[in-house]
C-alpha cells in the first residue's frame, strides 16, 4: 500500500473554526463606498426618473423619488430664483434711490441757483431804482450864477437877437466843471468850432424814454475823450473863454432826442437853478 492510500485512510482533524474580525478602518472604509454606491444609485435613478417624466408624465409620476432627491433639488432650485429675485429687487430700490438723490441734488442746486439769480436781480433792480430816482436830477456843474438863461436874447457880440440854446453860468477861469450827470462822453473838440470853442458833449442815454444829452462850451481845456465813461461829478474840464465869448464862463447846454431844449428841466431844481433869472 502506498503512502497516498494510508494517508487517505487516515482520519482528518478539522481545522479550529474562529469568527473572523474586521478592523475599525475597513468597517468604515466599506460603509462609506456603500453609502456611495446607495448615492450614486439614487443619482441614477433620479435621472431615471426625470428622463421618464420627460417622456411620460404619467410613468414618471409611478417612479418614486429616489433619497428624497427630487424634491431636494426642486427646493434648491426655487431658492436660487428666490435669493436673484430679492437680490434684484435690492438692486432696484439701491438705483431708485441713488436716482431720487441725483434729481433732489439737482433740485436743490437749481433752486439754489434761481434765488441767487433772484437776489443779484433784486440788487441790480434796487441799484437800477436808485439811478432813476436822481436820473433827472442833475448836479450844477460849475460854482457861480446864471447870468443868461435859455431863450431869445441879444448877442452881446454879434448885436443881433437870437437863440440862446442854453444857460451862461459865471464862474473864475480855471475853475472845474463837473459832469452833471452819468454818461458816455461822444464829443470832445479843441478850437473855435464855429463860436463853442473848446467843448464836450456827454450822452446820458434814455431818461423817461428820451435821449438825453449835455454840452459844456467856452472851456479853457478838457480832460476826457470821445468815448469815456464818466460819473455824476467826474471834473471834465475847466472854466474859459474859448470860441465866440466875452468873458470866462460855461455855457451849459441840453439835448432831447437830438434838439436843444431848457437845462433848468434837469438843473433847475438846485439852489442855484432857483435864483436863476426869469428871462434875459
Amino acid at each position: 500500500m502506498n503512502d497516498q492510500e494510508t494517508q487517505a485512510d487516515k482520519p482528518r482533524r478539522a481545522l479550529p473554526t474562529q469568527p473572523r474580525r474586521f478592523a475599525g478602518g475597513v468597517l468604515q472604509s466599506l460603509l462609506r463606498r456603500g453609502a456611495a454606491v446607495v448615492v450614486v444609485s439614487g443619482i441614477v435613478l433620479a435621472g431615471l426618473a426625470t428622463f421618464t417624466a420627460s417622456a411620460s408624465p404619467a410613468n414618471a409620476a409611478a417612479l418614486p423619488s429616489p433619497l428624497g432627491l427630487s424634491s431636494i433639488g426642486t427646493d434648491f432650485g426655487a431658492e436660487k430664483s428666490q435669493d436673484a429675485a430679492s437680490l434684484a429687487e435690492q438692486r432696484s430700490q439701491s438705483i431708485s434711490a441713488e436716482v431720487t438723490e441725483i434729481s433732489t441734488a439737482s433740485a436743490d442746486a437749481a433752486t439754489t441757483e434761481r434765488f441767487q439769480t433772484m437776489g443779484e436781480n433784486a440788487t441790480f433792480l434796487d441799484e437800477e431804482n436808485d439811478r432813476l430816482k436822481t436820473l433827472t436830477k442833475f448836479m450844477w456843474p460849475t460854482d457861480g450864477e446864471v447870468g443868461s438863461v435859455y431863450g431869445p436874447r441879444l448877442h452881446p457880440i454879434l448885436h443881433y437877437w437870437r437863440m440862446h440854446d442854453g444857460d451862461d453860468i459865471g464862474g473864475s477861469c480855471g475853475q472845474p466843471i463837473w459832469a452833471a450827470q452819468s454818461g458816455t462822453v461822444v464829443k470832445a473838440e479843441m478850437g473855435y468850432n464855429g463860436g463853442s470853442g473848446n467843448n464836450v458833449r456827454i450822452d446820458h442815454g434814455d431818461i423817461n424814454g428820451v435821449n438825453v444829452q449835455t454840452g459844456y462850451l467856452h472851456m479853457s481845456k478838457y480832460n476826457v475823450s470821445a468815448g469815456d465813461k464818466v460819473d455824476k461829478g467826474d471834473v471834465i474840464g475847466y472854466v474859459g473863454s474859448t470860441g465866440l465869448s466875452t468873458s470866462c464862463h460855461l455855457h451849459f447846454s441840453a439835448y432831447q432826442n437830438g434838439s436843444s431844449t431848457n437845462p433848468m428841466k434837469f438843473i433847475g431844481w438846485n439852489p442855484q437853478g432857483k435864483r436863476a433869472p426869469a428871462r434875459n
